[in-house]
């Protein structure tokens, strides 16, 4: 399963595209199927009409007409709600585009296991630091604040609450927002977007924390993630 521009969730094998907002399904048939699978595996690319009319029909031997395609991508685009075309962009002349950002679906149960592996290593990590008095330390209520996020994004309030009787409660740390964050792991899996971030900066240690509640624990001087402002 793949979510689509952080918004829908794109599910080949039962057939359907659900709302992340909404949670609405839409069912959707083998060719809006075939079709989006062979356009996500060329993401990026411009397709002819007629090749993509080859990939969904005339492999499986139907021959079909420039209509049937339209009504294929009319289709997924309303499944989509892709009224602006952020998903599937008309190429005027020659055909389509998919333009969207693509992410592997995490369950709920993994995520929330990411995310308790996350604030527990970020907590440890961070009571490891022999951090010195800053010139801007935080207040007790500024703390309380970032770990009220902390805790609302992973659900961890009794466990992470026992932790904070620590070394950490008189840590200092900056605090800054960026529109996007992107974090590309060393192994082959595809870049994981976050939005709406804030970073926590303890000196060697930062936390990442998204609007969606999902937070990532990294070192500062990382070059594994890139933010923009």
């Amino acid at each position: 399963m793949l979510v689509i521009n952080g918004t829908h969730l794109l599910n080949p094998d039962q057939g359907f595209i659900q709302s992340l907002n909404t949670h609405v399904r839409h069912p959707i048939g083998i060719n809006e199927i075939t079709l989006l699978n062979y356009m996500i595996e060329r993401k990026g690319e411009t397709l002819t009409k007629d090749e993509i009319m080859h990939e969904v029909w005339l492999k499986r031997g139907i021959v079909v007409e420039s209509s049937s395609l339209l009504h294929c991508i009319s289709n997924c685009r309303r499944a989509l709600e892709d009224k602006a075309a952020m998903v599937i962009r008309t190429v005027r002349g020659i055909g389509y585009e998919f333009v969207a950002r693509i992410e592997p679906f995490q369950e709920l149960n993994a995520a929330e296991e990411t995310q308790e592996e996350q604030v527990e290593s970020a907590v440890e990590q961070i009571e490891e630091l022999a951090i010195e008095p800053a010139s801007q330390r935080t207040s007790m209520k500024q703390w309380a604040l970032v770990a009220g996020v902390v805790l609302a994004s992973a659900g961890l309030s009794y466990a992470l609450v026992e932790k904070l009787h620590s070394p950490i409660q008189t840590a200092s740390f900056e605090q800054q927002h960026y529109s996007q964050c992107t974090f590309s792991p060393k192994t082959e899996q595809a870049n994981i977007h976050y939005q709406d971030v804030t970073v926590y900066k303890f000196d060697d240690l930062s936390l990442l924390v998204s609007a969606d509640g999902r937070s990532l624990s990294f070192a500062s001087e990382s070059n594994g993630v890139h933010c923009e402002q």
